[in-house]
């Protein structure tokens, strides 16, 4: 585990551990913190964090500001650029074990017969 932190700049990986309202708390190797504040997520308008960030989500993002004190940072996803998206996003694999398709074929002959 790397205990230093980052630079502003810098593009790393972290996991939402909390959110409110206008703002969610993140975890980053390391053990330091970051705060992923509303008005940074995107340049559009958004009124709440509930359709856009939950607690697990994994996200890159780009460190605007260090507090060495507190160890902890301020970051952001609007401030990306396209090319540093693509780059620290990591491919999900879905387990096939995991996911039930029961309520879908419940639902097929009903939607064969529309």
């Amino acid at each position: 585990m790397n205990n230093q932190l980052p630079s502003v700049g810098d593009v790393i990986q972290g996991t939402v551990v909390r959110v409110y309202h206008n703002y969610a708390i993140m975890l980053f190797d390391g053990g330091f913190t970051g705060l992923l504040h509303i008005s940074e997520l995107s340049h559009k308008f958004i009124r709440s964090f509930s359709g856009y960030c939950k607690v697990g989500n994994i996200y890159a993002v780009k460190v605007i500001d260090v507090d060495e004190s507190k160890r902890s940072v301020k970051v952001s996803l609007k401030q990306m650029s396209s090319q540093d998206r693509k780059k620290a996003l990591q491919p999900c694999a879905i387990d096939i074990e995991q996911v039930d398709f029961a309520v879908l074929e419940s639902k097929l002959p009903e939607w064969v017969q529309e």
